[in-house]
């Protein structure tokens, strides 16, 4: 049992790193993008990239997760003529849904062009991804295969070898004049490439020429019972993640769409450091829970809602302020109009990163419907507002539909983790986070204006003055406490 513990949290801290590595390599790839392309041609990629990416979600029908569960069950109980008919079952039947879309895009690529993309370039970029459509189905089942064989390296690894290989393609065709036609390319060759390198590590799992194809009908209705109800839970966190994106292309101009592709991604990347840590509390809350160590599981959620919201705070805040001077550095002038919009969204991050350590202990709990609950509102909920605010406001009306929908998930997560678990809701301890936080906001702006250095020196000086009044006040309205962070720093190390 120890060492079965010891190889899963090895593994879990693995994973953490390489999808951390694998967020601020995609980040940096945008980064060169935005400066190799003008902000029309930026949108019109990410236009049609994550038009293609939203129908490619119900191409997958979540029977590549299922394939990630049956393959471990199957091999433990040596059943090695199931694992290779569930391995064809998905294989099938994602090629033919691949082939289905090809088809429906190809043919209408350039009416899409037209009447949607607003851009007669999209009728070949959407062609050419038909590729991408393919050969992502050789990808995506290796990894599947090599996450159910528990070949953790390889798995881990794969995510950030794609951004890197994605790179180096973005230099090389870049520098061959190719311009938007750069990413579509880099974005299909990826795929080629990656099910090559991960062509031996994948055979070498199981050895397919051994077994035969048996029981096709009842192993596929086992896949297709297990990965609809996957899908149908994943479908509120795609909507929320691609509707914002679709919707600005249909209303707005590509300009605004390719704006809202450097903001988006800005203040995601807080998010994503966030959601990373807290997919560490599933299994651990799983296993206090199945103690009925109610005790020790409230004690760190509140823990959990206090600190997430005084560590992440001043970072959001940070940004808030220098939102203009940020996406400069990184992206160029032309992005700056973008600020606005970055604002409103880092407040909706802030909330989402609590929210998810919400959702994770929920899931932890048993309760995984309750999550797909929560989420189906906010995608519902984003859904409307963007219908409502993105044809008068465009990104900074996305912007708000975002981050509404992110509070949303982040009180009903409270409500129904607070019931589970019987905890005190901690709204009035925010309130005070949240009020420090715009002390916080105040006197780095203040400061910025009466000191007047460089940038750089401006924004490490009001940033300093503005966290040490940050702490005093949190400290004073006994937010927290330097005892209680003793004991747990000392139980930490």
């Amino acid at each position: 049992m120890v060492s079965y513990a010891k190889r899963a949290v090895k593994s879990s801290i693995l994973i953490l790193l390489m999808t951390i590595i694998s967020s601020f390599f995609s980040y940096f790839i945008r980064v060169m993008m935005a400066r190799k392309l003008s902000p029309a041609e930026f949108g019109l990629f990410y236009s049609v990239f994550t038009f293609v990416l939203f129908f490619l979600f119900f191409r997958d029908l979540g029977i590549g997760a299922a394939l990630a569960k049956y393959l471990p069950e199957f091999n433990i109980k040596k059943r090695y003529n199931d694992i290779k008919t569930a391995i064809f079952s998905v294989f099938l039947f994602q090629t033919i849904s691949s082939i289905i879309f090809s088809a429906v895009f190809f043919f209408l690529a350039d009416s899409l062009a037209i009447h949607y993309f607003k851009n007669p370039a999209s009728s070949l970029m959407l062609k050419i991804l038909i590729f991408y459509v393919i050969f992502s189905v050789f990808f995506i089942n290796q990894k599947n295969i090599l996450f159910g064989f528990q070949s953790m390296t390889w798995f881990s690894v794969s995510e950030p070898l794609k951004s890197f290989i994605v790179f180096i393609f973005l230099i090389l065709f870049f520098n061959m004049g190719l311009n938007i036609y750069a990413p579509v390319l880099s974005y299909v060759l990826v795929c080629i490439v990656l099910s090559l390198l991960l062509l031996v590590p994948t055979l070498k799992t199981f050895h397919f020429k051994k077994y035969k194809i048996l029981k096709f009908w009842p192993t596929t209705s086992k896949i297709f019972s297990f990965g609809l109800p996957v899908m149908l839970t994943s479908i509120g966190g795609t909507v929320i993640g691609y509707t914002d994106t679709l919707m600005l292309t249909g209303f707005r101009s590509l300009e605004e769409v390719g704006i809202y592709n450097v903001v988006l991604p800005s203040a995601i990347i807080i998010l994503t450091l966030g959601s990373t840590a807290a997919r560490i509390l599933l299994p651990m809350t799983s296993e206090l829970w199945a103690l009925k160590d109610k005790k020790r599981l409230t004690e760190g959620l509140r823990l959990l809602h206090r600190y997430s919201f005084v560590v992440t705070i001043p970072f959001v805040m940070a940004i808030f302020s220098y939102s203009s001077f940020f996406i400069n550095l990184f992206f160029g002038e032309e992005y700056v109009s973008g600020a606005l919009a970055l604002q409103i969204i880092l407040i909706g991050v802030l909330f989402y990163v609590v929210a998810t350590v919400n959702n994770n202990i929920i899931s932890g709990i048993g309760k995984p419907k309750t999550v797909t609950y929560i989420i189906f509102i906010a995608a519902f909920a984003n859904v409307l507002l963007n219908l409502i605010f993105i044809p008068i406001y465009g990104i900074n009306g996305a912007a708000v539909a975002t981050s509404f929908s992110y509070l949303l998930v982040l009180i009903l997560s409270t409500i129904k983790v607070s019931k589970y678990i019987e905890l005190n809701y901690p709204f009035f301890e925010w309130a005070k986070l949240m009020f420090s936080g715009i002390v916080f906001l105040l006197v780095v702006h203040f400061t910025d204006i009466y000191v007047n250095l460089n940038a750089w020196f401006d924004m490490i000086i009001s940033g300093i003055i503005g966290g040490v009044v940050y702490l005093a006040l949190i400290y004073l309205m006994h937010v927290i406490d330097i005892n209680e962070i003793k004991k747990y720093s000392k139980i930490l190390r």
